[in-house]
């Protein structure tokens, strides 16, 4: 049947079983700019059968006439069975569509018109400018999301769409943070070295440290006593033997010495047993040793391998060595550093001191900026600390097999600088970790 043009006050409304026309709004600013697209239907009496929202609208819109179809109605009840066929089997745009056709809408204006905006696609929309924007990032993502066409309501879609935003910006963050990290993790790598420290230490350059941290092995048999106490990782730490640790004291304390700018501390680990040998040696190369030492105290968990026959020792001792006459960055502080110990299954080595004391010991003896050194690394929290304060240090160890535990330390210090997630430490074929 052919559409004709009727005038709008001849139309009659009758009784109608829709009593909610809803928003016309949008839909008047369209009939303005186009016109009645879809013919209303009447019959020959011009009573209106189907279309009362494009009726209204027309109406709205200052329209004298609206196109209509016309045709015969046997009754009432043909009259509805049009009405509830028409209402029912009309199919509005899926979410899908209505995204596709604004967003094919807006490039057709944008080939045209350069300075075609989101806003005057939203005017001419009749919708937000934040909805047209989202109907047109939804068609572009149809074909780059899997599964955002399945999605069944636009709602849904855009949170889902959301969501994959959000990963792809943590994912490319994370990438990013990674390669900020991978820069610490290399640097970290270079400091530490793994070979003898007699030999690296002689290739440095003399008078370009400003600060030591010496904790030699104290030929004490520490993997027997460690064993007793059945740490794993006590075979980790190479011990020298009574015989040859004086020489070996002297020929590090003079290296040491010789390493160290004019005006420098240097800290020196000992054992009781060795105290006085440690510190005529010191003084014999030069370095001016205070008569007491200082003490790392570790509060009341002490440690014995004798539990039965001995005192649990609470406390470690070091010598604190001067270059000439250096002046403390926190004058005045005691000397006696409380800091509780690392829990043994905490510990990648058997000698691992807390980071944080390390950094204490760099606040007091040290400036940032400073070069330092600890020629017996270890676990090498004295380079943790270092980067932490803002220095630069190196050192040298035998043993490699905790040095991508160190650097794994390294890397998750920086991710917790940054707020960012650490990454977990994994086991070592001893099973420490």
């Amino acid at each position: 049947m052919k559409a004709r043009e009727v005038p709008l006050s001849e139309i009659k409304i009758g009784n109608r079983f829709r009593k909610g026309l809803g928003d016309l709004s949008e839909m008047v600013e369209g009939v303005k700019q186009y016109g009645i697209i879809q013919p209303i239907t009447l019959d020959l009496d011009l009573n209106l059968i189907a279309g009362q929202r494009r009726y209204e609208a027309a109406k709205l819109a200052g329209l004298k006439t609206i196109p209509a179809v016309i045709r015969p109605v046997t009754g009432e009840i043909d009259a509805l069975e049009i009405e509830l066929f028409e209402n029912i089997h009309r199919l509005d745009f899926s979410w899908q569509e209505r995204a596709n056709l604004e967003r094919r809408l807006f490039d057709l204006h944008k080939a045209k018109d350069p300075d075609w905006s989101l806003s005057q696609q939203a005017a001419l929309s009749d919708m937000s400018k934040s909805e047209v924007h989202r109907r047109i990032e939804l068609a572009q993502s149809l074909d780059l999301v899997p599964g955002l066409a399945e999605i069944p309501t636009q709602k849904q879609a855009w949170r889902a769409l959301s969501a994959v935003k959000e990963e792809t910006v943590r994912m490319a963050l994370a990438s990013a943070a990674e390669g900020k990290y991978a820069d610490a993790s290399k640097a970290a790598n270079n400091h530490y070295k793994i070979g003898d420290a007699f030999q690296g230490l002689s290739e440095v350059n003399d008078g370009v440290l400003n600060f030591a941290e010496v904790d030699p092995p104290y030929a004490i048999e520490l993997e027997k006593r460690k064993a007793r106490n059945q740490v794993n990782n006590a075979k980790r730490y190479r011990e020298v033997s009574e015989e040859d640790y004086e020489h070996f004291v002297r020929d590090m304390a003079r290296l040491v010495y010789h390493k160290l700018r004019n005006n420098t501390f240097c800290v020196w680990w000992y054992a009781p047993d060795w105290s006085a040998i440690v510190q005529e040696t010191l003084e014999d190369v030069g370095f001016t040793v205070g008569s007491i030492p200082c003490i790392w105290y570790k509060g009341q968990s002490g440690q014995t391998s004798s539990p039965d026959t001995m005192l649990a020792s609470s406390y470690e001792p070091f010598f604190l060595c001067r270059k000439g006459m250096p002046k403390l960055r926190k004058p005045g502080r005691s000397n006696v550093f409380d800091f509780a110990p690392l829990a043994p299954a905490k510990k990648i080595h058997p000698t691992e001191r807390p980071v944080e004391l390390m950094v204490e010991l760099l606040r007091t003896f040290a400036w940032p900026g400073s070069v330092i050194c600890s020629p017996f690394l270890g676990s090498g929290s004295i380079l943790r600390a270092a980067y932490k304060e803002h220095m630069v240090g190196y050192g040298w160890d035998l043993d490699d097999t905790v040095k991508h535990r160190f650097l794994t330390r390294v890397v998750n210090d920086r991710k917790e600088e940054a707020g960012d997630d650490v990454s977990e430490e994994q086991e070592d074929e001893d099973g420490d970790v």
